[in-house]
């Protein structure tokens, strides 16, 4: 079989295509990282930066946490951070209102208790105490907690005498957002 010469030219141009775009993608992901301040920062910096602004300015750009990595994308560069050995639970404990959800955005999901401080107990399905503390929920209604992997267990929520409890999951296809807890007065 003889190959041409044109077509030994097109094979080198679309490589060379496929090359160049991969250098002007990393190029874009670079520049979306710099006018963020996010290069060189952990997953776990940038979830913790975006919960916690230093300013009411909006993102220029959507972040959200599946079980497995941490997205960000400002609509034309997207960049995915591996999250690792840990599970990021993000949870929103309400009286009234609340929304669906399965992967937790940073950037847009909205509870309705912000600035609350809540009770909050984390077991594990041996009873194994994970976490235990008063957690103050961010401005956005949420709170988050990094957990270990592979485990099932209850979260439980007390906030002025009332509770709300779920099981939780932290496997590779858990849920990342837990909008389900109404709180409703202890017996």
């Amino acid at each position: 079989m003889k190959t041409s010469s044109a077509h030994i030219m097109k094979t080198a141009l679309v490589a060379l295509s496929l090359i160049l775009s991969g250098q002007a993608a990393y190029a874009g992901t670079q520049d979306f990282l710099a006018q963020n301040g996010l290069i060189g920062k952990t997953p776990r910096q940038i979830i913790d930066e975006i919960n916690q602004p230093n300013t009411t300015q909006p993102l220029n750009f959507s972040a959200s946490v599946t079980s497995t990595e941490l997205r960000l994308t400002d609509g034309k560069d997207s960049v995915s951070y591996p999250l690792g050995d840990k599970f990021y639970l993000s949870f929103a404990p309400y009286l009234n209102q609340t929304h669906p959800c399965f992967n937790h955005s940073l950037t847009s999901c909205r509870g309705e208790l912000g600035n609350t401080a809540f009770n909050v107990n984390i077991t594990d399905q041996t009873g194994k105490v994970i976490l235990n503390r008063t957690m103050t929920s961010y401005r956005n209604g949420f709170v988050g907690v990094w957990l270990p992997r592979n485990i099932t267990g209850t979260l439980k929520v007390t906030y002025n005498g009332m509770t709300a409890s779920t099981p939780i999951a932290t496997t590779s296809d858990s849920q990342t957002c837990v909008t389900g807890l109404q709180l409703v007065k202890s017996a």
